[in-house]
């Protein structure tokens, strides 16, 4: 259920904070915070998608068709042309932890 869901990644968020596995000072490999408002999410750097006009509505396409990692790629280049879109936000981080990438689904998320 939806519920178990959430409650399964608050812990593990909490466990991971716990650990000090979270830092918004991270790097990962492939990518890079476009800011400290961001609050430690790595866009990647290589995207092809980051001047597409209607990132978002494209995304939003691809993610219907199940293609989760374009629609990351979508979504993110939405959220680089317009930072403060509360909806790409959401729809990232749903889409992150479809794709079993959980610790930038809650970050996306808590955006």
């Amino acid at each position: 259920s939806d519920t178990e869901f959430w409650d399964k990644m608050q812990a593990e968020w909490e466990e991971m904070a716990r650990r000090n596995w979270i830092s918004e000072n991270q790097e990962a490999p492939g990518q890079v915070t476009i800011s400290t408002v961001e609050k430690g999410y790595y866009f990647h750097t290589e995207n092809p998608f980051k001047d597409w006009p209607g990132a978002f509505e494209e995304g939003l396409k691809k993610m219907k068709e199940g293609d989760l990692p374009v629609t990351i790629l979508y979504l993110e280049a939405a959220i680089l042309q317009e930072p403060n879109d509360a909806e790409a936000w959401q729809f990232l981080g749903i889409t992150q932890a479809e794709n079993e990438n959980e610790q930038a689904a809650i970050v996306a998320l808590q955006r």
